[in-house]
């Protein structure tokens, strides 16, 4: 992404157009909650106040601004439309219009929607709310025009998101509002003038269809997906009562934001002051701040991972920790990330009374509960000048230390690496540049690639993690051979021969001297050769690469009497078995035959080896490779030949003779110069 797309992005400007028709005044499911604390005994319950539709909508969108407005103060800007027989704008993109107090206020003036009686000399739609939003987006902000004042030659790209939440028939009449909402674009940014406002580069378009709960809605739900260069559509379906839960899960996709739930809160109860009780709070942040707990060992992310109970996102719940008696932070000196934090649930007591403990100068210490049964902290919550945030904890080792020496002392665990054993690794995987011309078919540093990862299918890191690699004695050559793209049929001999003499050791009640992660307790026999069995195991399945090492592993498997597992030899065998018979048999360039002439009386092959190449025994394997080189270089040669050399002679004593200027004696130019 680049600083520009950073700069601005699509939530950089955020349209909604609500809709305002009567048919949105019509009853929900979503009833208001009230609690009457004084009523006769005995008298009949009032009966309950049910949302309508415009209600559960702009509730929702007031919670996304909030929530927005509260973690991002500048930068992120949010416009609400509403449209009936006329739009209206509720507020613009000035930021002393970005805040609830002016939303209310003009909502208070708005009113709620009129009442569904069919009247045909009012025309009420959504799509009067088009054009304005359309007018919106190429509306320049505060920030796209000081950026587009700076003569640094980069075009500001104006990336805008709109929000529709309104209610249709069917898929076609979804189609029909999104071709409206592309044409009022169209031609909006047909009228753009400098410097004022801008073409719309790119829009990212929401739909939300939602309807009462007692109906049963056609529109479908449809994934993001393109409709031309300059907008893309989403369309969401959901009931009335639900369409808050709908945009809060939206909101966390489009500002990239995560959910920490903040469990075992104690807290007085309100009836009875006397007693406790333990809350849990739900808080948005930034989505980094858990950048630690799920790159961290997956199990332990999975124990703290739950999906939030009747919402499409998940949240990480860690546990409160009871804060200390001395304030002086010397709990997250060793922080990597800072963020700000807002409650989901503002107006519920127990996020009240968090906000109000930690505004009152108070820390508190999140931990995350392990699988394993232990804890470690993870964040802090603090709050700055009347912001909250949450300080992510460094798990590991801090910034400010020395970065650790390869050859740490005891008590460090960096000497538990198989230090020795990768710089064999290294040096048998030694790469140099080649030679020779790299034809065209054939991709070098992908087959390196390609031999890197079968050696190390199966590697272990640390020593205290594998029992085969001690185990030289037992299981060399078999350690070295199985990791080869070939095994001969004597290199296959010498495997079982492995194989066998782990078994043998087995049976003599042999004790292996392995190193231990604990040394206090040591593992038994018994355990040990199973240890080193599955291990043995999981390195022979890695690397199946020919028939060959698909019978060492067949060798294992009778020796441990897994008859069940020879299924999988045998479809192995069958895939190999079939890959060679559909390949083509092509009899190399290289091949002689017995009655082949000696190397030296073959045309053009002696005097294309290079001049250092020539001082190399004619023994010797390198020269052997030279020679088929060149050979496969004259067969098929990747670029055409010296001429000169396609027209050599050969002499007795085996050089070749070439003529030079061939063409002298041919008819040249008779002209005489005077």
């Amino acid at each position: 992404m680049s600083l520009i797309d950073q700069l601005f992005p699509a939530n950089h400007k955020t349209t909604f157009v609500v809709d305002h028709t009567p048919y949105f005044g019509l009853a929900s499911n979503s009833h208001i909650k009230m609690d009457f604390t004084k009523r006769p005994s005995g008298g009949i319950p009032p009966p309950p106040i049910f949302k309508s539709m415009w209600t559960c909508s702009i509730e929702a969108v007031l919670e996304y601004c909030r929530i927005v407005w509260d973690l991002f103060p500048e930068g992120k800007l949010i416009r609400v439309i509403s449209s009936d027989m006329q739009s209206r704008n509720l507020n613009n993109w000035s930021s002393s219009q970005q805040n609830v107090n002016y939303m209310l206020h003009h909502l208070s003036s708005l009113g709620p929607p009129a009442k569904l009686v069919p009247n045909p000399n009012r025309d009420y739609s959504v799509v009067y709310g088009f054009r304005t939003a359309a007018e919106a987006m190429i509306e320049c902000t505060t920030a796209q025009m000081d950026q587009g004042a700076k003569k640094n030659n980069i075009e500001v790209q104006n990336k805008c998101r709109t929000i529709i939440i309104t209610s249709a028939r069917d898929n076609p009449s979804i189609d029909n509002l999104m071709s409206m909402f592309h044409n009022e674009m169209t031609k909006s940014n047909k009228y753009v003038s400098q410097p004022s406002s801008m073409h719309i580069h790119h829009c990212h378009l929401v739909i939300i269809n939602t309807y009462p709960d007692s109906i049963t809605c056609e529109v479908t739900d449809r994934p993001p997906h393109s409709i031309s260069p300059i907008l893309d559509l989403e369309v969401h379906s959901i009931p009335a009562s639900k369409i808050g839960i709908k945009i809060s899960n939206l909101l966390l996709k489009h500002y990239n934001l995560a959910s920490t739930t903040v469990t075992g809160i104690p807290m007085k109860e309100e009836q009875n002051a006397s007693s406790s009780a333990n809350y849990d709070v739900e808080i948005y942040h930034a989505a980094t701040a858990h950048t630690t707990i799920l790159n961290a060992n997956v199990a332990d992310a999975k124990a703290v991972v739950a999906k939030k109970e009747g919402a499409d996102y998940e949240t990480i719940k860690l546990k409160w920790c009871t804060p200390r008696a001395n304030n002086n932070l010397p709990d997250i000196h060793s922080c990597t990330t800072l963020h700000r934090i807002t409650p989901v649930d503002i107006n519920s007591r127990p996020s009240a009374c968090l906000i109000t403990f930690l505004l009152n100068g108070r820390s508190v210490l999140l931990e995350m509960i392990k699988q394993g049964g232990g804890k470690s902290m993870s964040h802090v919550l603090k709050s700055y000048n009347g912001e909250i945030y949450i300080h992510t904890v460094s798990s590991g080792r801090t910034v400010l230390e020395d970065p650790p020496a390869i050859s740490e002392g005891p008590g460090g665990k960096v000497t538990q690496y198989r230090v020795a054993d990768f710089g064999i690794f290294m040096r048998l995987n030694l790469l140099e540049p080649s030679k020779k011309k790299q034809a065209e078919d054939k991709n070098y540093i992908d087959e390196a690639k390609e031999c890197l990862k079968k050696q190390t299918a199966y590697w272990p890191l640390i020593t205290t993690s594998t029992i085969i690699f001690h185990l030289k004695r037992y299981t060399e050559p078999m350690l070295t051979f199985m990791v080869k793209d070939n095994m001969s049929d004597q290199e296959l001999i010498h495997c079982k021969q492995c194989v066998y003499a782990l078994v043998a050791a087995e049976s003599r009640n042999e004790h292996f001297i392995t190193p231990i992660a604990n040394p206090r307790k040591i593992l038994k026999r018994e355990d040990q050769y199973k240890s080193m069995w599955a291990e043995l195991e999981a390195f022979l399945k890695s690397n199946l690469h020919t028939e060959n090492h698909c019978k060492v592993l067949q060798c294992y498997f009778e020796c441990r009497g897994k008859l069940d597992e020879e299924k999988i030899i045998e479809k192995t065998l069958m895939r190999f078995k079939k890959s060679l018979a559909d390949r083509p048999s092509v009899i190399r360039a290289t091949t002689d035959s017995p009655m082949s002439p000696p190397l030296t009386q073959q045309t053009g092959i002696k005097h294309n080896i290079a001049h250092k190449a020539v001082d190399v025994d004619p023994n010797s394997v390198m020269y052997l490779k030279i020679v088929q080189d060149q050979e496969n270089r004259r067969v098929n040669p990747s670029r055409p030949q010296f001429a000169g050399r396609l027209k050599s002679i050969q002499k007795r004593n085996g050089n070749l003779f070439a003529k030079l200027y061939q063409h002298i004696d041919e008819d040249t130019d008779t002209t005489s110069v005077k």
